[in-house]
């Protein structure tokens, strides 16, 4: 029999607990409670078949320490969900709990996973040097207001141009899905990239997945994400990174905004055009999400991958 027990923290270990403390953003990804009068929880699973045996599994380690059992543990011991919260990492078992305990929270809600990309997806960035004559005139056209702005400059060396609809779209999409990002971008140009599709912190909260977090770094995939895979819609523009998910993606347009060496024609800046909001790809990608999404919550589908690979969409 197992049992669950929770044990206030100690005078002990003090240097180690100052480093390790959850965070609000560590308890809610984990489907932990906070609580402020013992903002160190910690848990401990006993098996009463053992006499006052005690079992760690392990699994949750923060900056090498085991944060139930106080262990240390080796560099290369479980999954890095920096993520989440630096230093931290996750053995497998807890994973799979968690992927498990967080879909069927979502279910409850009547809310699935959605995965999104940015790049060519919800947005495009072009370097100033990069920029041709025709759009340098952009450089004195960029939003302040992140909050109803399309055009920002990033680092005083990149434009980023988000595409239109987008801000519907997120909203929309936030109302029936837990929204993640996973790009091939930088943590660093990430998490500046989503200030601007999300100011005020509505849609990702700390789901941001970058470069770093992957270990081959030519691919994507959804070990990351703390969800069940029968319950989650990737949207992206590039077929090939997910070789692995297919059955969960949705491949959309890539959007240009700027020129590209894979376009043979004058770009939307160039043209001072952009994509129609009311016919563009993620209003159609939208639809297809509310059909999904109704599906599955009126037990017609029980895996949203029937419907992505079995039937049109």
């Amino acid at each position: 029999m197992v049992a669950v027990s929770v044990r206030p923290p100690t005078s002990t270990h003090h240097h180690v607990r100052s480093k390790i403390t959850p965070t609000s953003t560590l308890h809610r990804s984990l489907g932990l409670d906070s609580c402020s009068k013992a903002p160190r929880i910690r848990l401990k699973i006993f098996d009463e078949s053992i006499s006052l045996g005690f079992n760690c599994k392990h699994s949750t380690v923060i900056n090498g320490v085991c944060l139930h059992c106080d262990r240390p543990m080796a560099s290369d011991y479980s999954i890095r969900f920096d993520y989440i919260f630096d230093g931290l990492k996750l053995a497998l078992d807890e994973i799979c709990r968690l992927k498990v305990a967080n879909s069927n929270k979502l279910f409850a809600q009547k809310k699935l996973h959605l995965v999104l990309d940015l790049d060519h997806t919800l947005l495009h960035s072009k370097a100033f040097k990069k920029l041709t004559p025709d759009e340098l005139y952009l450089k004195k056209q960029t939003d302040l207001n992140a909050s109803d702005g399309s055009l920002f400059v990033l680092d005083d060396a990149y434009l980023v141009k988000l595409r239109p609809f987008v801000r519907t779209f997120l909203k929309e999409a936030s109302s029936m899905f837990e929204i993640y990002v996973c790009s091939m971008g930088s943590r660093y140009y990430v998490k500046k990239v989503a200030e601007f599709l999300d100011p005020e912190g509505n849609f990702f909260d700390s789901r941001l997945i970058a470069r770093e977090d992957f270990k081959d770094k030519s691919k994507k995939n959804l070990d990351l994400v703390l969800g069940q895979e029968c319950g989650t819609i990737i949207v992206d523009d590039t077929k090939s990174v997910w070789s692995d998910r297919l059955d969960n993606l949705i491949t959309v347009q890539k959007y240009y905004y700027f020129t590209d060496r894979h376009q043979n024609c004058k770009s939307h800046a160039e043209m001072k055009t952009d994509e129609i909001e009311s016919e563009g790809e993620l209003q159609n990608v939208l639809e297809v999400l509310r059909r999904i999404h109704g599906l599955f919550f009126d037990g017609l589908i029980k895996d949203v991958r029937y419907k992505i690979s079995g039937l049109p969409v």
